[in-house]
């Protein structure tokens, strides 16, 4: 089942991505050879209807600019099998999307409870305006709190990318169920899609780490790994016939528009299916998040231009690994380069 029939029956009526066939022969489409070196690219999958057209690792060249030492002291974990292992950053919050999801289907958690009835006293804010956060409003960065976890405006009022508020959803995880989130992680989902060059770990903060606002846990994995994720969503919640996601209502409602306030956010994933989005400066914008990519577009998105990005209607699922790209547009104008 590719997604769910309800979502699949949504996408038919979009525009298809239409592979350049040359890109199948990947030595000789020079093109996006140079593209991806030119940017600092280490990894750079593709598959297509459950086949891999493109595997590629790149080796980056080593510089002292700030945003090269970032990746390699913070960034890069080291190598499996020649290849790159990442904390890849933001794209972890489509996986705690999916373990929601299962917490939820256990009936361990309601995502229309507050997150205080999980994990009790967590913001700066007075019981009673706290206990008005619930799980959904940090699904769907609509928490209402500023970076420091202080009052911003009454929840659900206001879109605002809050990455600190968001990583409660991974004590909401682990309080609920009383598994630690690597054990949880790796019952719920990590062993049956056989992700195992997948694990989280606990990151360095401050001076040379990352910053205070930041998850307290990075999400460390290949490309490969990714890609198997990727397909997993791809085949709506399934491995064969094994129903990882029977709760399809929660699966469907995390890849459409979650609130009206940014139309291009689900359940913590991006979605190009819009008529205006914002980003991290919440700013809005007209028009798709991506617009040279196909609009029926699923993504997951990282640091340093970090990609998973799933085409239902093509069953194409794309990774992108590696530093910080020279081309500011880089999430944008990698779209050119494999499609006609």
């Amino acid at each position: 089942m590719i997604l769910s029939n309800i979502l699949l029956a949504a996408l038919v009526l979009l525009v298809p991505l239409n592979i350049n066939t040359s890109i199948k022969n990947f030595d000789s489409n020079h093109s996006l050879n140079n593209y991806l070196l030119d940017n600092n690219t280490s990894s750079f999958l593709v598959s297509e209807k459950g086949e891999i057209i493109i595997d590629e690792e790149f080796k980056i060249k080593n510089s002292f600019n700030p945003k090269s030492v970032t990746f390699t002291n913070l960034l890069q974990h080291g190598f499996v099998q020649n290849r790159s292992q990442e904390d890849v950053a933001s794209i972890q919050k489509s996986f705690v999307s999916v373990l929601i999801g299962i917490a939820q289907q256990k009936g361990l958690i309601d995502i229309n409870n507050p997150v205080s009835l999980y994990i009790g006293k967590w913001t700066q804010l007075e019981e009673e305006k706290e206990n008005l956060i619930t799980v959904r409003n940090l699904l769907t960065m609509t928490s209402g709190l500023d970076a420091s976890l202080n009052y911003l405006s009454d929840p659900g009022s206001e879109w605002f990318y809050n990455s600190r508020a968001y990583s409660y959803l991974i004590d909401v995880l682990e309080k609920s169920s009383g598994i630690q989130v690597n054990d949880l992680s790796s019952e719920w989902l990590f062993k049956e899609l056989e992700m195992q060059e997948t694990f989280w770990k606990e990151r360095r903060k401050g001076v040379m780490g990352f910053p205070k606002d930041s998850s307290k846990y990075g999400l460390v994995t290949t490309a490969k790994d990714l890609l198997k994720f990727g397909e997993f969503i791809l085949n709506g919640g399934e491995v064969g016939t094994n129903h990882i996601i029977s709760d399809i209502d929660y699966f469907d409602d995390s890849f459409s528009k979650s609130q009206d306030l940014n139309e291009a956010y689900g359940y913590l994933w991006w979605l190009n299916n819009t008529t205006s989005f914002m980003t991290w400066d919440k700013d809005l914008s007209s028009g798709n998040l991506l617009p040279k990519a196909p609009e029926e577009t699923i993504l997951a998105l990282g640091w340093g231009n970090r990609i998973l990005a799933i085409i239902p209607s093509e069953e194409i699922v794309l990774v992108r690994l590696g530093s910080f790209p020279n081309d500011q547009h880089f999430n944008n104008n990698l779209w050119e380069y494999i499609q006609k």
